[in-house]
């Protein structure tokens, strides 16, 4: 096991070794999970329940995606979002 620098260096790997990388976050750039085209292989970067993906993680990614919910909420707790985007 070997720790990383950062989120950004092992986006930046990933994406070097031919890796497309999603991130999974509610902006006006993201796409609807299911109109999104999932390229193969994947990471996809979860940010922190609170705060989410860092704004410069974001800028390196290939692509966003979003779960949309409906309600009072406009976000999913990340164990949640996880199993739906996974699945």
């Amino acid at each position: 096991h070997q720790g990383a620098g950062s989120t950004i260096d092992v986006v930046k790997d990933l994406k070097e070794r031919g890796v497309s990388v999603l991130g999974v976050e509610t902006t006006s750039r993201s796409e609807k999970l299911w109109s999104a085209d999932l390229p193969q292989p994947l990471a996809l970067v979860f940010g922190n329940e609170l705060v989410g993906v860092d704004a410069s993680v974001l800028q390196e990614c290939d692509g966003l995606v979003s779960v949309p919910t409906y309600g009072m909420k406009n976000s999913l707790n990340i164990a949640t979002c996880t199993s739906v985007l996974i699945w």
